[in-house]
């Protein structure tokens, strides 16, 4: 079996999240599926600017769950969840988001990827593939999961992401 580094499983997923809850969102306001000014760079910044409240929220809602599969077995989660509940920890969903993070050290590169990510949405362009494997935040002591079960995560985190972006501008 193939392992990945989470390092570069996280910045994928936090690109992912990023890209397709942007598209979702665009894709939700414009009338005319066939307007490709949609995707210029200043209706970006400009329905990034209009939704950067919902952004943090619906990340820690739909990331979570990605983060928690990355550094937890299934099983294990439950239990440590319930056990972090139970202590009477705040259940906020940045307290969440650590939890599901495990580590300072994978909390601190997932800030960083959300910065970059967000940034560039800011300023009008969806990072490229190339760019974000440039500039990635590395961090090899992360450790290492199987390919399949990045793939799986990415994958279900581009679904979730661009129904929710969807979503909101639906309601």
């Amino acid at each position: 079996m193939e392992n990945i580094g989470k390092d570069k499983v996280l910045a994928a997923v936090v690109r992912t999240f990023f890209k397709y809850f942007t598209l979702g969102v665009i894709e939700g306001k414009s009338a005319d599926s066939s307007d490709m000014t949609v995707y210029e760079p200043k209706n970006v910044k400009k329905v990034m600017s209009e939704h950067i409240e919902d952004v943090s929220r619906i990340f820690n809602q739909e990331v979570f769950f990605a983060i928690s599969r990355i550094n937890y077995v299934e099983e294990e989660l439950e239990r440590e969840l319930q056990a972090f509940v139970a202590a009477g920890n705040k259940t906020t969903p940045m307290d969440l988001m650590r939890f599901a993070c495990r580590s300072d050290e994978f909390y601190d590169v997932m800030v960083s990827e959300y910065k970059r990510n967000f940034e560039s949405l800011l300023c009008g362009s969806f990072a490229t593939l190339s760019k974000a494997c440039e500039g990635f935040t590395e961090c090899e002591a992360l450790g290492s999961i199987a390919v399949d079960m990045a793939e799986n995560i990415i994958n279900r985190i581009a679904h979730q992401a661009y129904g929710e972006g969807k979503k909101l501008v639906a309601e």
